[in-house]
């Protein structure tokens, strides 16, 4: 009986499999599954097939919310964003299981939508890192998403300015997407503006922009990230002769790579002098090779 009106009492007992994590990580996990599913259920006598047709119903979303959790944790970001998706669009379109009143939901959306953003982002760069079939198009589902629920997300800005440049090398849109990024706590977005410039030949700006980007923090993976970018649009464009000179700057200047920097600095100089442009990078070159031919005898004579 609850308040003089004869119920259905239904205890909910839920566990799921995934991959061992730390102890922190479990204990969020077992607090996300306890917001998802209700201990117990109240279904009245007088109305049991709706009861249990909406406890089918929440059953069901709840089920779809943990596995798209374990999934996660298992290593699966793709299957996780599915299932989340799905449970984000019935939540979103007020498809409410017959009950807009119900407080388990307005949570369960606000929680939804934060797994849904690190989901779509991790799988949005895995897809532009290993670049399967249809890559774009991946990329693309995974930050409409995104954006659609963060808008001003740092990470999803840089990974669309990424994305129209490898769609159709549209470096406006590319552009605004950097110039959204721009913040003081990461640099990244200076190393896409960088290239962006010097792809576009203002080469003499790049440097600028680089020069700045190595003083800003960034994290570990940054550098080998637009470095292997660089890599991979002049395998694609070879005429695009003013990346090198980007290779020999993040070589020599950031990493400290005297060896890589020297040829890239030497290759530049054999493609741009006979090309007439950049002279004043030319020199830039000429001074930086004397730097480092410099250093290595220094080092060959300790």
């Amino acid at each position: 009986m609850h308040e003089g009106s004869p119920n259905y009492v239904l205890e909910l007992n839920e566990s799921i499999s995934h991959a061992p994590n730390p102890i922190e990580v479990s204990k969020q996990f077992s607090h996300d599954m306890d917001l998802a599913f209700p201990k117990k259920m109240l279904i009245p006598e007088c109305d049991e097939l709706a009861g249990f047709e909406f406890t089918r119903g929440l059953i069901g979303l709840a089920s779809r919310y943990t596995l798209g959790i374990a999934c996660g944790l298992s290593g699966d970001p793709f299957a996780a964003f599915d299932l989340h998706h799905s449970v984000w669009r019935e939540l979103k379109d007020g498809v409410r299981l017959g009950s807009g009143d119900f407080p388990l939901f307005e949570n369960l959306t606000v929680r939804t939508a934060k797994f849904l953003v690190q989901e779509g982002l991790t799988a949005a760069n895995l897809r532009f890192t290993k670049k399967p079939t249809d890559y774009l198009g991946g990329m693309q589902r995974y930050l409409d998403v995104v954006q659609t629920i963060d808008p001003n997300h740092y990470g999803a800005h840089l990974l669309r300015g990424i994305f129209y440049f490898l769609q159709s090398r549209d470096i406006d849109s590319s552009k605004k997407e950097i110039k959204k990024a721009k913040n003081e706590r990461d640099a990244a977005w200076l190393w896409s503006s960088a290239f962006l410039e010097a792809y576009e030949g203002k080469l003499e700006d790049a440097h600028k922009i680089y020069q700045r980007a190595f003083r800003a923090n960034v994290t570990d993976d940054t550098p080998l990230q637009v470095e292997t970018f660089i890599v991979d649009v002049l395998n694609a464009e070879p005429e695009k002769i003013q990346l090198w000179y980007c290779l020999g700057m993040i070589n020599y200047l950031y990493k400290r790579d005297l060896i890589s920097a020297k040829r890239d600095f030497e290759m530049f100089l054999e493609l741009a002098t006979s090309s007439g442009k950049f002279s004043r990078s030319i020199d830039f070159a000429k001074k930086y090779l004397a730097e480092i031919d410099d250093k290595l005898r220094k080092e060959q004579n300790k």
